[in-house]
């Protein structure tokens, strides 16, 4: 059912907020923009996919990020726990075709700030936009005085991230690279007939993917790939190796490939295909894959000296 669109106000006064918009239904895409831009005087972007949302995300810094439940690719659920990782200071709103109260559950286990269900009354979308960037302006003018002191680790990875020489891999990608790295994952899949390859910085954040996952899946895979892996290091060091690179867990159904690579932004390379595809062609393709993606991580600029922000 079409979104109900909201009366025409006349030209809004233009806001600084930055708001990202994610749909596969053209309708509902285009409906957003136009009141969100008309009405509400705000700066938007759009994308029709994971793949261009996390692009969007990647290279822009947004106050709020509206999307679908279901998208073309992988799903709203999936960005959700992508924009976690890479803008934790973003709000989310997730869009579902209808009311589930499954869903909500895990919207809101996920971090959404909201959970919406269609048919869609624009007004009302608009005002709970409103609200949200709201609060979150409110937090951000909230007094020293009763600002919670982080943690000294936190001051420390946020120091990290900040710092051109040591962020990660997703923080760093321009968009011809972005593009690069996703044509290659695309490619990588297709040759190896995968149901799923993603790459993933050492914080665990996507930087490119293909393929789709079950619900929550990609949040569990990013995790698992910075799990320490004991019994690995204790086999590197006992045959006197620094660390394997190369990792192959086999299962009934399912196969995962992985390779780690890159210096200085180290990135895993994981790819999931049925049992009945040959290994070792899996690992010719995913070899190849890494050397090229390595080459475009290795041709971005590398950072001038930058001032020490560990305290």
């Amino acid at each position: 059912m079409a979104a109900e669109a909201v009366p025409q106000a006349g030209s809004a006064p233009k806001r600084h907020d930055r708001i990202l918009i994610v749909a596969r239904d053209n309708q509902l895409r285009n409906t957003l923009i136009d009141t969100l831009e008309s009405v509400g005087g705000y700066m938007v972007n759009q994308a029709r996919s994971f793949e261009e949302a996390l692009s969007e995300i990647l290279l822009t810094e947004f106050d709020l990020i509206v999307t679908e439940a279901e998208l073309p690719d992988l799903s709203g659920m999936d960005l959700l726990a992508v924009v976690g990782g890479l803008r934790p200071s973003a709000r989310v709103i997730v869009i579902d075709d209808d009311l589930s109260a499954r869903s909500a559950v895990a919207v809101y286990r996920l971090g959404a700030v909201d959970y919406l269900y269609k048919p869609l009354n624009m007004s009302f979308v608009l005002m709970q936009i409103e609200k949200q960037l709201e609060a979150k302006r409110q937090e951000a003018s909230r007094p020293a005085t009763v600002e919670v002191q982080q943690p000294k680790e936190a001051v420390t990875d946020r120091a990290r991230r900040l710092d051109p020489r040591t962020r990660p891999a997703a923080l760093v990608l321009g968009r011809p690279q972005f593009k690069r790295i996703n044509d290659e994952l695309k490619d990588l899949m297709e040759h190896v007939k995968a149901s799923f390859v993603g790459l993933i910085d050492t914080d665990g954040n996507m930087v490119g993917a293909a393929g789709t996952l079950e619900e929550y899946d990609l949040q569990l895979l990013t995790r698992a790939l910075n799990i320490d892996h004991r019994a690995q290091n204790s086999l590197a060091s006992i045959l006197e190796e620094t660390k394997f690179h190369s990792t192959y867990f086999e299962g009934a159904h399912n196969g995962v490939y992985i390779v780690e690579f890159g210096s200085p932004y180290t990135v895993s390379l994981a790819v999931i295909c049925g049992t009945d595809v040959k290994a070792g062609m899996v690992w010719l393709y995913t070899k190849r894959t890494a050397n090229v993606i390595d080459e475009v991580l290795k041709s971005m600029p590398q950072p001038r000296n930058f001032p020490n922000l560990q305290r």
